[in-house]
């Protein structure tokens, strides 16, 4: 269910700044300014896409959806990424858009653990509050405190915040990528445990 904030006490709401360009080709922004709510100032290009992400909630983490593409590279040409982003906002894709881009946050209450899972996909990420637990199907475990940078190039991997009281907060880059094959083993599979 998309709602317009996390559900994960504790975390700060945020806002996501969106450019484009006029008739003339100078940049502004797509989104409104959130410091000025006068008409004059909301009044921004079509599609109307507010300076909040939509969110996915589920019963301890959050999924915010800030962007994404359906190409990369991204078309820009009368604004086609902005109309499919705008469709995203309503039916949020996947993981991943394939052969696209998607940016999200992801909040986890205290404790909150995800499954174990996998998916074809480069994805970037930096904690941005709180810290985390990336644990590998290999067993491998690393603590990720705020600031720590990761990447996952198709892996197995596993979330946790490990803190009794304090809520974790993550950014995504999510890119497209192909299946990962293992000579011997073949393509090792999309999975949610």
């Amino acid at each position: 269910m998309n709602q317009s904030t996390t559900q994960v006490e504790g975390l700060p709401e945020f806002s996501r700044h969106i450019t484009t360009h006029n008739a003339e080709g100078v940049a502004i922004f797509q989104t409104p300014n959130p410091d000025d709510l006068s008409a004059a100032a909301i009044s921004c290009p079509a599609p109307p896409i507010s300076t909040f992400p939509t969110w996915t909630n589920f019963p301890m983490s959050a999924f915010g959806l800030a962007y994404a593409t359906p190409t990369i590279p991204a078309d820009f040409d009368a604004n086609a990424d902005l109309d499919a982003y705008y469709q995203y906002l309503h039916h949020h894709p996947g993981i991943t858009v394939k052969g696209g881009s998607v940016l999200r946050v992801v909040d986890m209450a205290p404790g909150a653990v995800s499954p174990m899972h996998r998916s074809a996909s480069l994805d970037y990420g930096v904690v941005l509050e709180g810290e985390v637990d990336l644990e590998l199907d290999s067993g491998e475990k690393r603590r990720l405190p705020r600031g720590d940078i990761f990447v996952q190039r198709g892996t197995a991997h596993q979330w946790t915040n490990p803190s009794e009281s304090q809520p974790a907060r993550l950014l995504l880059v999510h890119l497209d990528s192909k299946q990962v094959t293992m000579e011997g083993k073949g393509a090792l599979p999309e999975f949610i445990a």
